[in-house]
């Protein structure tokens, strides 16, 4: 899927700094769920997820970002978390 231009405009900084890693994760409750990956020798905070619902954008972070990405990845356990 393209990534719609409002959800790279609100993640140019990221892209800007760390190159362009942009990924759709799906439909979650109704929007396009996008999120920012961060590359594997980048330490840092939570991934941004990005939610498209018509015109509308929204950003969310920290723990509810991971909770929204966690509901894409199946057999997720601790162990797989680094």
């Amino acid at each position: 899927m393209e990534i719609p231009a409002k959800v790279r405009q609100a993640a140019q900084y990221l892209v800007e700094m760390y190159g362009d890693h942009i990924e759709h994760l799906g439909q979650y409750q109704g929007a396009e769920a996008f999120y920012y990956r961060f590359p594997d020798d980048v330490t840092a905070g939570f991934p941004p997820v990005y939610l498209v619902k018509g015109d509308k954008l929204r950003e969310v972070g920290e723990f509810e970002a991971l909770e929204i990405i966690g509901s894409f990845v199946e057999n997720l356990s601790e162990s797989d978390i680094k």
